[in-house]
């Protein structure tokens, strides 16, 4: 009798900080994801392009980009959690937490890691200079007062940005799509 081979797969929440309503993501991958494979789950799961700066913050220091260490090496039992930077200089903050740890049939249908499993909201432009900058853009698409000026942010955004939509498959879709990166 064969058995199929298992890995830990890691249940994480991906909460963006101070955003009011919360927007975040619950995505599933293995514990043996490098730090590199880590921020293009992170990055991708959220909606972000993954292709400006990040830090990823644990076990109270900042680790370095190509750093060799995996995500079980950070979180070891659920509660614990890190912080993900995306765009830094724009302070896009994510608290990333751990909800579960279990083991997996790698070759089972459940089991294709990464995967999103749930969220909420859209994730913000790239462009917006972080959350506060993102609440003034929702307000000014929103106004009634020039309308060629809300006319032009709507294009900007694309006249189907929805704040409140989130595309649980657009999400798996992204995943997918930068899954092929080495996990350690």
């Amino acid at each position: 009798m064969t058995t199929n081979p298992t890995a830990e797969t890691f249940d994480l929440r991906i909460e963006l900080l101070d955003s009011d309503p919360p927007i975040w993501r619950q995505v599933c991958l293995r514990g043996d994801a490098s730090l590199e494979a880590l921020h293009q789950v992170l990055a991708a799961a959220m909606g972000w392009s993954g292709e400006a700066d990040h830090v990823i913050k644990g076990q109270g220091q900042s680790l370095k980009n190509g750093e060799e260490r995996t995500l079980s090496t950070l979180l070891t039992q659920p509660g614990d959690s890190l912080i993900y930077t995306y765009a830094p200089a724009q302070g896009w903050l994510h608290k990333v937490t751990l909800e579960s740890v279990t083991l997996e049939s790698i070759d089972s249908a459940q089991g294709a890691v990464p995967r999103c499993t749930a969220g909420e909201r859209q994730c913000p432009p790239e462009f917006c200079q972080g959350v506060w900058d993102y609440v003034d853009l929702l307000d000014r698409l929103s106004d009634s007062g020039d309308p060629d000026e809300v006319d032009a942010l709507w294009q900007k955004v694309g006249y189907d940005f929805d704040p409140e939509y989130f595309d649980l498959a657009a999400a798996n879709q992204r995943l997918q799509e930068r899954s092929q990166l080495p996990t350690s």
